[in-house]
């Protein structure tokens, strides 16, 4: 513990830190109110507290309220005293002390109410909208990773809110996009201001809505009020080229002299003062952010989703980010090849009866793509659990879906685009629950 010897003014604050870092497990907390729940807690509660290295006789004190909590009191010199303490009155205190001593002790304890990979499973595999998976968490969270304009907040939203009213679960909703706010570059792709005032309507009883701007995957993490890990993380239409090639696969080099083929010559430039990429294509000159051609690969993307949620979905999937995706989720390395750019020609070669499974499904089919081929195990990344012990990864479940908007599932604005889209193909769905951390 990194308490030293902290005082009263000190101590509330950590507590007070703790409730808002961790807004799950505060709503997790209300349920463990119950005389006989908290009756079984309540020896775990004070010997952590006795751990600790508060000040002495801070720490008397809270052992003492906490036991005199339990008592069917409810004195007026006991709400005192809580309030002191904690700065909450009784059954507040009791609830931030739970989050801040048990829940949440260093921010690594996962929440014992949350979902369990099989359940997971069970729910994914039996509904057609995978978003359900909410429904059934105790403390439903959703982690929307490139936001853009938020028209799948909103609709996620609107598809939930009855639901979230009715079962007095709120839901907390985070999401990010790498557009900096006030970017000239980006058009209709940075967030609609009105839907953000919408979702900002809720109260905190309903929604717990949080957009970052200008926040990539190696970004995200730096700053406040961010969960350690969601029910759900998801990403629609993730970016290529940035997703579209795997720097483990593929050379710089060929990457590099595969955008200038395909895209069109392309070169740093400057618009109206701002950084930007300006790409022939076509005879036309188009401006984009100047980080477009970044490459990161899927396993970057994989891995962020992995270690921050239990459920990953990845949608209206284009097909460049979709086989280098699916290449790096199967055991054999024939689906890897070294330096190979992944034409149309060369699919059917490396993927063989997966290309050809997978290639007739029609729009709105699923095939859990274990029953097509092994799939990696271990994952070539690890991830964090308890005590920051180092875990290999593995994917117990991936469903591979075909469709750019399913019936009844919220939807983004890029996938809502791709019918007008003559250049692309039928786009994919993949949702994956990963066995490392839970």
């Amino acid at each position: 513990m990194d308490d030293q010897r902290l005082g009263l003014a000190a101590f509330r604050e950590r507590i007070k830190a703790s409730r808002e870092s961790f807004p799950h497990h505060w709503e997790a907390s209300r349920k463990l109110m119950v005389p006989e729940t908290l009756q079984s807690m309540l020896p775990n509660l004070i010997q952590h507290i006795e751990g600790t290295s508060l000040d002495p006789i801070l720490r008397e004190r809270l052992i003492g309220a906490l036991q005199q909590f339990c008592k069917p009191s409810g004195s007026r010199e006991e709400a005192k005293v809580f309030k002191e303490l904690t700065g909450f009155p009784p059954s507040k205190g009791v609830r931030a002390l739970l989050v801040w001593g048990l829940l949440a002790e260093g921010g690594k304890r996962e929440n014992p109410e949350e979902l369990s990979g099989v359940q997971c499973e069970e729910i994914l595999r039996k509904t057609s909208n995978p978003y359900d998976v909410l429904r059934h968490s105790a403390t439903p969270s959703l982690l929307d990773i490139g936001a853009g304009d938020l028209s799948f907040e909103q609709e996620l939203v609107d598809h939930y809110v009855v639901h979230v009213r009715a079962q007095h679960t709120p839901l907390t909703l985070h999401a990010f996009d790498r557009l900096m706010p006030g970017s000239r570059v980006g058009g209709v792709y940075h967030k609609n201001l009105d839907r953000e005032r919408y979702l900002q309507s809720f109260s905190s009883e309903e929604l717990r809505f949080k957009f970052w701007g200008g926040l990539g995957l190696e970004t995200f993490s730096k700053g406040k009020g961010r969960l350690p890990c969601y029910t759900v993380s998801t990403c629609h239409a993730p970016a290529n080229p940035t997703f579209a090639y795997e720097p483990d696969r593929l050379a710089p080099g060929i990457i590099q002299a595969h955008l200038q083929s395909s895209r069109g010559n392309y070169r740093q430039g400057c618009y109206k003062g701002e950084p930007v990429l300006e790409v022939s294509h076509r005879g036309h000159t188009l401006t984009f952010p100047d980080w477009k051609f970044d490459i990161l690969g899927p396993l970057a993307l994989l891995r962020f989703m992995v270690q921050r949620s239990r459920v990953v979905i990845l949608s209206a999937i284009d097909a460049e980010v979709f086989w280098e995706v699916l290449s790096q989720l199967l055991a054999d390395d024939r689906y890897r090849p070294p330096n190979q750019i992944f034409t149309t020609v060369l699919l059917p070669e490396v993927f063989g009866k997966v290309y050809e499974e997978l290639s007739s499904m029609a729009v709105g089919e699923r095939k859990d793509l274990s029953r097509l081929a092994n799939l990696r195990d271990p994952m070539p990344f690890v991830t964090p659990t308890k005590g920051d012990v180092q875990m290999p990864c593995r994917f117990r479940y991936v469903e591979i879906r075909r469709g750019a908007v399913l019936e009844g599932v919220p939807s983004s604005f890029t996938a809502r685009q791709f019918s007008q889209m003559k250049e692309e193909s039928i786009p994919w769905w993949v949702i994956l629950i990963p066995d490392g951390r839970l």
